[in-house]
């Protein structure tokens, strides 16, 4: 493998974690956004995934993102009467991002939760 070869394969990667990296910041960026009618849904958390193609100029794999999409997971709840987008039992949807602890994992490289 030649010098060529190992800065493209550098660059693809960096350009899929930066992608990773901007989602992640919109995540975090609306984990508190909640709806302003009860029949909204609140933020919606988005996930990134990657995969690996074959680049015959180069002649190596580089990382790309295969999609960005909404989290289908369950929205949280919270008792709050007074939200004008609490339903009529008086609870709001609360986004399905996880924030707190798992937040200073960013450094491990494990950040598909967020």
């Amino acid at each position: 493998m030649d010098l060529d070869q190992t800065i493209m394969i550098s660059a693809s990667g960096m350009r899929a974690q930066r992608h990773r990296m901007r989602v992640i910041a919109e995540n975090l960026a609306n984990a508190n956004t909640l709806p302003l009618d009860p029949g909204q849904e609140p933020y919606r958390r988005k996930l990134v995934s990657f995969r690996n193609v074959l680049d015959r100029e180069v002649g190596a794999s580089l990382v790309q993102v295969e999609q960005t999409r909404s989290d289908q997971a369950n929205f949280g709840l919270r008792y709050d009467p007074q939200h004008p987008g609490a339903d009529e039992n008086g609870y709001v949807r609360l986004p399905n991002v996880v924030t707190g602890a798992k937040g200073r994992a960013w450094g491990r490289g494990d950040l598909a939760w967020v």
